[in-house]
């Protein structure tokens, strides 16, 4: 590959990482092109990309922006060098469904695996995003508190009714 090449795909590496604020980076060992574009199709339903890279550019890119900021160097301390195949998973709009969705696509395949990622300005590690994408979503948190304030309503309106229902229901059996 020409020097020039090289140079523009590690621009745009920077730039995807600079611009999208959540991303993951995939180890897959051994697998088939079947299976990666599989993948590939199950995440673009919610607006997520699966992308195979080259360790050496990423960690070019990484080391460009490591210079500007702080976090990209503590990625470059902790993670750096990247052995092994290498993807990037990166999220557009909701990022919580597109972990979720790779979660679940590949927990029973062993040939994917979390190297790292960064979410919300925070860095993980295998062991973080695997809780991270086990975690419930907004909307399942949501219906779990509603559902935990209308119980305690629900109850006490059956407590206060349940007397004058009983005494309705006695009084037409005397009738």
């Amino acid at each position: 590959m020409a020097n020039t090449q090289k140079k523009t795909i590690v621009e745009k590496l920077s730039g995807i990482l600079s611009s999208k604020g959540h991303y993951a980076l995939i180890e897959f060992d051994s697998s088939s092109h079947r299976a990666l574009e599989d993948l590939r199709k199950e995440l673009k339903s919610v607006n997520s990309t699966f992308s195979v890279l080259k360790n050496s550019l990423f960690e070019k890119a990484v080391n460009q922006l490591s210079q500007k900021e702080s976090k990209y160097k503590q990625m470059r301390d902790s993670h750096f060098p990247l052995v092994n195949k290498t993807a990037l998973l990166t999220f557009s709009g909701d990022w919580y469904e597109g972990l979720k969705k790779y979660y679940e696509s590949t927990k029973a395949n062993e040939l994917f695996a979390f190297k790292f990622g960064l979410f919300d300005e925070e860095l993980y590690d295998t062991v973080g995003l695997n809780k991270l994408a086990t975690l419930p979503g907004k909307n399942q948190i949501v219906a779990q508190m509603i559902g935990a304030m209308k119980n305690p309503m629900a109850r006490a309106t059956r407590a206060l009714t349940s007397p004058m229902q009983k005494l309705v229901v006695i009084l037409s059996q005397k009738s």
